[in-house]
């Protein structure tokens, strides 16, 4: 007997027996399967969580590839919309600039009409003084020259002043 203890004692067989009874103790004592299930439930949580964030991630990009599919159409269009604005636009302001363009005429107009009756207006002054002026050096001149044309004058003044009954 002590032959075959000495066997088993220096046997891998006990040696491993020993060991895996000191594990599996531990790992009575250390819970380490409710551990293990906890990584587990972990593991499976992180990798449902992955694959939901995959598929959304699938998702948004087949959403932006289909905006971008429709993104040269888009452009089209807002470019489009941005010619017809300028041409409204420009087609706006040159009928502001005409119709300013015919308030300055219109207005121009009116002044001109206006400095025109003024200068008129003086030059009438103007030349009904100078045709006063010549008249009335037209007359005495013809006084000067004509003596008899003077004193005819101052009897008919003479006379009408009597006719009056001054």
């Amino acid at each position: 007997m002590a032959d075959i203890w000495q066997i088993i004692v220096q046997s891998n067989t006990l040696n491993f027996l020993i060991v895996l009874a000191v594990v599996l103790f531990i790992v009575s004592k250390l819970d380490v399967k409710s551990k293990l299930e906890a990584i587990k439930d972990e593991i499976k949580t992180y990798v449902n969580t992955s694959s939901q964030e995959k598929e959304a991630a699938e998702k948004d990009l087949d959403e932006i590839k289909e905006k971008i599919k429709h993104l040269p159409e888009e452009i089209a269009d807002i470019k489009q919309s941005a010619e017809n604005n300028i041409r409204g636009i420009e087609k706006r302001i040159n009928e502001e600039i005409e119709e300013k363009k015919k308030d300055i005429e219109k207005n121009a107009k009116r002044i001109l009409g206006l400095e025109t009756k003024k200068f008129k207006s003086h030059l009438s002054g103007v030349l009904s003084q100078a045709s006063i002026d010549l008249a009335k050096k037209n007359a005495l001149e013809q006084l000067n020259n004509n003596r008899e044309l003077h004193d005819r004058y101052i009897d008919e003044a003479i006379d009408e002043i009597d006719r009056i009954g001054l």
